[in-house]
């Protein structure tokens, strides 16, 4: 769940939802400034709209935090209960499709490995216990990803799949999408800049985000087909308060009518 606070209350974003506006921007991406990634087109949009999609096992029951009564933030869950979330969604996802699977792999990998050395959202203070296991995942990830590689026929002469270009400039896409998602829905909006953005030729720069009014973002470079996006995502808001059980917060989530951000794009110049 991506929770956000305001006058109005605690907004919750489930993360299957997240992950369908992020599936929604790459189906819009591409313009005179931004390349689209036009490789495997269908088994990118699959990967960013179902990246996530491990959560929606843990959001069945979150665990709270006992500190404020409400669900642990998705930055603050510890790897026993995240590891195995992500693990089960790349094996589906793998299953489905091999590409998606391996992009799928390398966005749950690059969560415990900074993204593959290009952004640090979690900042990871594991004991030897959790520091075991991140270890186990990252190495099963990375066997993983040349075995789905291989089996998606794509072509990887520069050695392991993170390292070849063409698929790190998709991955790198990936997290684009799934940060600009973030902006909106944890960040309110916010300024923000989101960075690497493949720019085409192994060229890279930074989406600046600018606050333009309540659920809009000014971007630059503009990076969409059309001049004006709205990428609609599903929320709840409930009272911002501690409650004693999962059963609790739940109750108040299903119970609360669902309300639709609009969350609109439009180009700084």
């Amino acid at each position: 769940m991506i929770l956000s606070r305001s006058a109005e209350g605690l907004t919750v974003v489930r993360q299957p939802d997240h992950g369908r506006q992020t599936g929604a921007f790459a189906a819009a991406w591409g313009s005179d400034e931004v390349p689209a990634d036009d490789t495997r087109t269908d088994s990118v949009r699959l990967a960013a709209t179902h990246h996530d999609d491990g959560w929606g096992t843990w959001e069945l029951y979150p665990t709270l935090d006992p500190a404020t009564g409400q669900p642990v933030q998705f930055l603050e869950l510890t790897p026993f209960e995240h590891v195995p979330l992500y693990r089960a969604a790349i094996e589906r996802m793998a299953a489905v499709d091999p590409f998606a699977g391996l992009l799928v792999s390398m966005h749950g990998a690059g969560l415990y490995n900074a993204r593959y050395g290009t952004f640090q959202l979690i900042q990871l203070d594991l004991s030897d216990e959790e520091r075991a296991i991140v270890d186990e995942l990252l190495a099963d990830m990375a066997a993983l990803q040349v075995a789905l590689a291989a089996r998606s026929g794509a072509s990887t002469p520069h050695g392991h799949p993170s390292e070849d270009p063409a698929i790190r400039a998709t991955y790198l896409r990936l997290q684009v999408w799934d940060r600009l998602s973030l902006q909106y829905c944890y960040f309110a909006s916010a300024d923000g800049a989101i960075g690497p953005l493949p720019l085409g030729a192994g060229a890279t720069g930074q989406l600046r985000c600018h606050n333009a009014g309540r659920h809009t973002l000014a971007l630059d470079p503009w990076p969409f087909q059309e001049r004006r996006h709205v990428f609609a995502v599903p929320s709840v808001t409930v009272a911002d308060r501690p409650y004693p059980t999962p059963d609790a917060f739940l109750e108040a989530v299903l119970s609360a009518p669902i309300r639709t951000l609009e969350c609109t794009a439009v180009p700084l110049r």
